[in-house]
């Protein structure tokens, strides 16, 4: 589905990706590890086309042959729209706390498909019941929810709109541990109705309770990839020994 093959980035003369080269399969939930600044949302901003003032993005990023980082601005403004949906590390700050909800859940969710706002009310309803969450949200405030509500009002935008890739960066940094598995639960329900799931994380245990493959990030280098069950049992890189010995 994606694949990056030599991925450089350079912010400002100064080499953030080094030449990495990665493949996230259709259909799975993918996830990529690594220690802060080891280069994991420089990578997701470079498959968005969202990299900071003075970066520069360099080799190989295809997502279903489409080469993201020589695509126009209305090939990407059309990923963005529908294939891609992006959820961020505190939900907090995705939304305005001066809007209700149901405007800004409309917006990233029925405003992006194009449905109406009766059909949005009468479908967001029901996906926000499956996630535990009352209707009634839609009539309140960003910051009349907690961290783990809207976290799950993005699930419920992204089981709306149903995009080919869901980047997850960092989502469970600022959960607690319950919540943090009851998240991962939905991600896993985003995975199984046909969304490619990428998690963007520093946590072994996110990926061994979510994910299905693994991508390992030192310092701005891919030093291992593979399926998580054989990975966490026989790493072969230093560094993945080293991230494996520190879970314990």
């Amino acid at each position: 589905m994606l694949e990056a093959k030599d991925l450089s980035i350079d912010i400002n003369g100064a080499t953030v990706v080094k030449k990495s080269s990665f493949f996230i399969p259709k259909g799975k939930i993918t996830a990529m590890i690594g220690e802060s600044g080891s280069g994991k949302s420089m990578t997701v901003a470079a498959m968005l086309r969202m990299l900071p003032a003075g970066a520069r993005a360099s080799g190989e990023l295809r997502f279903n042959g489409l080469d993201l980082l020589n695509a126009t601005n209305e090939e990407m403004s059309a990923l963005r729209k529908k294939d891609f949906f992006t959820i961020f590390q505190d939900a907090l700050n995705s939304f305005n706390p001066s809007v209700k909800m149901d405007r800004q859940l409309f917006a990233f969710s029925a405003g992006r498909v194009g449905d109406d706002q009766a059909s949005f009310r009468k479908e967001m309803k029901e996906i926000l019941g499956k996630l535990s969450l009352s209707a009634d949200i839609l009539d309140r405030y960003p910051f009349e929810l907690s961290g783990g509500m809207l976290q799950r009002c993005m699930i419920a935008c992204a089981l709306y709109v149903e995009p080919a890739l869901l980047i997850a960066d960092e989502p469970t940094s600022a959960l607690d541990k319950v919540v943090q598995k009851e998240f991962l639960k939905w991600l896993r329900l985003l995975n199984e109705r046909g969304t490619t799931v990428l998690i963007i994380t520093h946590d072994l245990d996110v990926v061994a309770d979510a994910a299905d493959e693994m991508i390992v990030m030192r310092k701005g280098e891919i030093v291992e990839t593979g399926a998580v069950a054989n990975v966490l049992v026989r790493p072969t890189h230093e560094y993945t020994k080293r991230l494996l010995d520190s879970r314990f």
